[in-house]
C-alpha cells in the first residue's frame, strides 16, 4: 500500500514544484493555478491557465430509503449544478439542474473556510466549506416544476480530521499538469423537504461521499469510477472509492482507497469490467494488489450527452448495490454487502 505523507503547505511551490503523492489532509492552499501547464520556460497566461481547470464539489447523501446527490461544476466555459434524489423503495427518480455560461458557478478555493455556490431564479445550492471546524454544510432551496417536488434543506456533513482519514491526491496528468481530488466518506445529520415529505438524517445511520476535484484534464479525457459506503452488522462505516482514468502511472498515482470507521487503506490500481453499451448491465471491479474484489447490479442511472461545437460529453452514471469484498494487509476479510452506491462512465473533449 502506498505511503501517505504530511501534507504540504502548499500544493505548487513558489518555484512551480508540483507536491505529487497522497497526503493526509487537504490543502490548505490548493494553489492549482501556480503549476507551469508545460516545461517551456515562457509563461502561459493566467487567463488560460484559468480557463482550462475544471473544477467542482460533489456530495452524494445515502439514506436507508434514499440517495441524494447534488454538483456544483465550474467548467469555465460553462456553469452547472445538478440536484436528483432516487428513492430506494420505490425506484423512482427526479432531477433538478441548472447551467449558466461561464462564470455561474462559485467554488471554493479551498476546504477549511470557503462556499460554493450556484444560484438563479428559483434554484440555490450552497455548500459551506467548514473543515476548519470538522464539518460542512449543504443549504437547498429549489422550487417545484411540473411533476417534479420542491427541495428544501440542510444538511451538516461530518468531516472531522480527528477520527477520519480522508484521500487527498495529487497525481501527474503530465509533470507539468496536476489532477487534484479529495474524498472522504462521513456521518451526516439534517434533513430534506421534499415537499411537504420530510426526510430526517442521522449521523449514526447516514453517509454523506464528498468528492472536490481540481484538475487540468486533457482535450480528451475518460473515467471509470466506482464508490459506495454503509454500515456493517458490527456498526462499522465501510467505503470505498475506486477510479481508472487518464493518469498513465495508476499503479502509484490513483485514487483508490477503502475506509474502515475513517481508517483509510490506499490500494493498487483499478480494473473496470463492463458493458459500455449498455452500462445497466451487471459490473465488476479488481484492483491489482488483490485487496478488492466487486460485482456492482445497477438499478437505474443519470445519463446526459452534451454536444456543443468542439464540446463533448457522454455521461453515465448507474447507481445500485455493490456486494465482494475488501481483504487488508494483515489477511483480515471485511465482506462488503448490499452497500448502495454509484458508478461512472464519462469520455469527454472540453
Amino acid at each position: 500500500m502506498r505511503k501517505v505523507e504530511k501534507t504540504p503547505a502548499r500544493m505548487v511551490e513558489k518555484d512551480g514544484t508540483i507536491n505529487f503523492g497522497t497526503f493526509q489532509t487537504p490543502f490548505r492552499e490548493a494553489n492549482i493555478l501556480d503549476s507551469p501547464l508545460h516545461a517551456s520556460s515562457s509563461k502561459v497566461p493566467a487567463f488560460w491557465k484559468k480557463f482550462r481547470l475544471k473544477e467542482w464539489q460533489h456530495y452524494g447523501i445515502i439514506t436507508p430509503t434514499h440517495y441524494f446527490g447534488m454538483v456544483i461544476f465550474d467548467a469555465k466555459f460553462m456553469g452547472v449544478s445538478f440536484f436528483y434524489a432516487y428513492d430506494r423503495n420505490e425506484n423512482i427518480r427526479f432531477e433538478h439542474g441548472a447551467q449558466a455560461p461561464g462564470g455561474a458557478s462559485l467554488v471554493a478555493a479551498q476546504m477549511y473556510d470557503d462556499i460554493c455556490e450556484f444560484k438563479q431564479k428559483g434554484y440555490l445550492l450552497r455548500f459551506e466549506n467548514k473543515l476548519q471546524d470538522g464539518y460542512h454544510k449543504l443549504i437547498i432551496d429549489i422550487a417545484g416544476k411540473k411533476n417534479r417536488p420542491s427541495v428544501k434543506g440542510e444538511i451538516k456533513i461530518l468531516e472531522d480530521l480527528n477520527t477520519i482519514e480522508p484521500l487527498v491526491q495529487v497525481s501527474p496528468v503530465t509533470p507539468f499538469r496536476p489532477f487534484y481530488t479529495h474524498k472522504v466518506a462521513a456521518p451526516a445529520e439534517g434533513e430534506i423537504m421534499l415537499d411537504v415529505k420530510k426526510i430526517a438524517l442521522h449521523c449514526k445511520q447516514d453517509v454523506a461521499l464528498i468528492d472536490e476535484q481540481k484538475t487540468y484534464y486533457p482535450y480528451v479525457s475518460f473515467w471509470k469510477w466506482a464508490t459506495a459506503a454503509g454500515y456493517n452488522e458490527y456498526g462499522e462505516l465501510l467505503a470505498f472509492n475506486l477510479c481508472q482514468n487518464m493518469i498513465e502511472n495508476d499503479e502509484d498515482y490513483n485514487e483508490n482507497c477503502v475506509w474502515v470507521d475513517g481508517k483509510i487503506y490506499c490500494l493498487k490500481a483499478a480494473r473496470f469490467k463492463f458493458e459500455e453499451n449498455n452500462v445497466l448491465h451487471p459490473w465488476e471491479v479488481r484492483t491489482n494488489d488483490g485487496y478488492m474484489d466487486l460485482s456492482f447490479t445497477p438499478s437505474g442511472e443519470r445519463a446526459e450527452k452534451i454536444s456543443i461545437g468542439v464540446i463533448r460529453s457522454d455521461f453515465h452514471q448507474p447507481f445500485g448495490m455493490y456486494n465482494g469484498r475488501f481483504k487488508n494487509e494483515h489477511n483480515r476479510i471485511y465482506p462488503l454487502t448490499n452497500l448502495f452506491g454509484l458508478a461512472e462512465h464519462h469520455i469527454t473533449r472540453y
